[in-house]
């Protein structure tokens, strides 16, 4: 063997040809070789170098690149580590891209093709089939945000049938097109909402899009009479998504905001419950408890089984005559804040003047005289304080009642039964939160028969076109408890139960997190409380002046 020297070669030779070491020029001056020659060709461990910084090294078999190697390309920073045949990659290998990413398997034509793993600058990871570079097959696909994807892909994208596990639980087992859901398959989403039926690129077939209330858009009850709500979860064009279950929904209420005027006494009201009104189709409205009759049926058994547990209306019944007696004088009465107009001399109500007080007379020179008493003011500890301390404690014991229960739709439907609005118990110091009463219910419910004179008994302070809160009228005015309690009963029926008046239901989209990220918009409908229907007791016959005297 010898050493040759030539212009392009320099290394060792045999018979005049290069064979051994040795380093050759091409003369295109972009190539260099440096290895390994046999018999004038490149066999065995070599290096090709190119002038653009590339260069392979590796194992060369009759001049061929073939066999296992290392290549850089400079322009793009990619390298691989691998099987070569015929200067190409083929075979199992690992190409490590300039941006991150990592692929590990199988190639063919330089190209990845047959089973490997590729792995995302993100930190994605896809296993599975590739074809013509293309993932191509049965694979899976880890993604960066933690879900996983294992089925069907067609030219890189997931189609045909396959699974989609999501972080957050959510999983979707059907049919795949163009990366989207696309045939029949169903969702159990991670709010519990659950779709199975047919998807249209990545949307259900027949989606959700409102909330509809099919009971009475306005609904007359009696305070005491329980009510239901049953809505559906509707498309766009009004079909009931029925391949939908357990969306969540809530259902709350509420009674007409008002900006009180100065020194009105609603003012404090809106002040103390530091709440943004909420808009609804009728009027901006602030919330109002909602329970179920269930629950009160509990506590009014309670006040049944021990008056004293809080749980009891919090006023004593009276005595049928007495209150029959009460009735009558009450009608007489008018209830306007006009009729509690302080006296001139004494700065008190009117009708608080007594014997006695600074000047107690009355406009036409006469001496007032109080009020005739129903009952001694020693038994008024007995009656409820109107806006006194022992209302104040009947609330500490009577809690508002717990709110009513969200609940899943099944099939698209729910029904919300058995609901009631409760009364809510006054502190005394603020008026309670109470849907204004319209002058025609008011007038229908709260009055009955004519005052002297043909005319009509109603609240004065009530406008035509407007409502005024019943709240504005002074019960601490009213010297009498007894009275007073008349009085309120009249104004406002039972207030174990919500006041007589306007209230807004209100049906919202709950699910958390909302399903396919979009909350529906609420759903809306009124319920009107009418003062509770009274059955009217046959009366005795009164006793004729004669018979008293003969009684005498």
């Amino acid at each position: 063997m010898s050493v040759g020297r030539e212009n392009a070669y320099v290394g060792e030779k045999r018979t005049h040809l290069r064979h051994g070491y040795g380093v050759y020029k091409y003369p295109n001056q972009f190539f260099r070789y440096e290895g390994e020659w046999k018999h004038g060709k490149k066999h065995g461990h070599g290096k090709l170098l190119m002038a653009d910084g590339s260069f392979y090294e590796g194992e060369f078999i009759n001049g061929e690149i073939e066999g296992h190697g290392f290549r850089k390309w400079a322009a793009s920073g990619n390298t691989y580590s691998g099987q070569f045949s015929n200067g190409e990659l083929n075979g199992y290998g690992v190409m490590n891209y300039h941006n991150g990413s990592v692929y590990e398997g199988e190639f063919q034509c330089n190209k990845k093709e047959g089973r490997g793993v590729m792995k995302y600058e993100d930190g994605a990871i896809y296993e599975g089939l590739f074809h013509n570079n293309l993932r191509h097959g049965e694979g899976s696909l880890t993604s960066s945000n933690g879900d996983r994807y294992i089925g069907d892909w067609v030219r890189d994208s997931r189609q045909g049938s396959g699974e989609l596990h999501c972080k957050d639980g959510s999983v979707y087992d059907g049919q795949w097109r163009n990366d989207l859901f696309n045939g029949a398959g169903t969702l159990i989403h991670s709010s519990g909402v659950t779709y199975e039926g047919m998807w249209i690129n990545g949307r259900p077939a027949v989606e959700a899009t409102r909330i509809v209330i099919t009971s009475e858009e306005c609904q007359e009850l009696s305070q005491d009479a329980p009510f239901s709500v049953s809505v559906e979860i509707q498309s766009g064009d009004g079909q009931v998504v029925t391949d939908e279950q357990g969306r969540e929904l809530s259902i709350t209420a509420g009674f007409k905001h008002q900006i009180p005027g100065q020194g009105s006494p609603l003012l404090a009201l809106i002040e103390d419950l530091d709440e943004t009104p909420v808009t609804t189709p009728y009027y901006d409205v602030i919330n109002y408890p909602i329970t179920e009759y269930s629950f009160l049926e509990e506590r009014l058994k309670a006040s049944e089984d021990d008056p004293s547990s809080g749980a009891s209306d919090l006023t004593p019944p009276a005595n049928d005559e007495v209150t029959e007696a009460l009735a009558e004088s009450v009608a007489d009465l008018d209830l306007n804040d006009n009729d509690y107009q302080p006296d001139a001399a004494t700065g008190k109500p009117e009708d608080m003047v007594k014997p006695g007080d600074d000047d107690g007379e009355e406009a036409d020179g006469t001496t007032g005289e109080s009020l005739p008493e129903i009952c001694s003011t020693d038994d008024t500890d007995t009656v409820l304080d109107l806006g006194g301390e022992h209302e104040r404690a009947a609330v500490t014991e009577s809690p508002i009642p717990p709110s009513v229960a969200n609940i899943r739709s099944e099939a698209g439907r729910i029904m919300f039964q058995g609901l009631i609005l409760p009364g809510l118990p006054s502190t005394g110091e603020t008026p309670l939160p109470v849907s204004p009463l319209s002058n025609s219910s008011l007038s229908e419910k709260s009055t009955k028969g004519k005052a002297k004179g043909g005319k009509s008994r109603a609240v004065k302070g009530v406008q035509d076109d407007a409502t005024t809160p019943t709240d504005q009228v002074n019960f601490e005015k009213i010297k009498d408890p007894k009275v007073a309690k008349i009085k309120r009963e009249r104004l406002y029926g039972d207030e174990r139960f919500a006041r007589p008046g306007e209230y807004v239901i209100i049906v919202s989209d709950v699910t958390e997190p909302p399903f396919l990220d979009i909350r529906l918009p609420p759903a809306y409908c009124q319920i009107k409380v009418l003062h509770p229907r009274k059955v009217k007791k046959d009366k005795p016959p009164a006793k004729s002046k004669s018979n008293l005297k003969t009684a005498e």
